[in-house]
């Protein structure tokens, strides 16, 4: 259906990620450097959570007394620029459970 397209772009059109990277960063930028963008990966597969850019570490989900739900354990990294967020998006991609579905042979199962 277009996703894949949609969201990484390709060749020279950019995706949905990149564009908001821009925005991002651009809206950052006229903070004067007191705000920095840093990302994280992680998946859900068979009920259990995995740190996609780092090794597929296993991650635990706690909540606190406000209810909020935290993943403990996550690695974060800190960008500066659309490519290196495109990059670890390609990284934990490579790293993330996949397996065929009837509609999909590399669908994220």
């Amino acid at each position: 259906s277009g996703k894949t397209h949609t969201m990484m772009g390709k060749g020279d059109e950019k995706g949905l990620y990149f564009m908001a990277a821009h925005d991002i960063l651009k809206r950052l930028a006229s903070c004067n450097g007191s705000l920095e963008l840093r990302v994280s990966f992680y998946e859900i597969y068979s009920g259990k959570l995995f740190d996609l850019l780092n090794n597929r570490e296993p991650l635990r989900a706690l909540e606190d007394k406000n209810q909020n739900v935290n993943i403990c354990g996550l690695s974060e990294h800190k960008v500066s620029s659309e490519y290196e967020v495109m990059r670890l998006i390609d990284e934990g991609n490579r790293i993330r459970s996949s397996g065929s579905t009837g509609a999909n042979d590399t669908s994220s199962r």
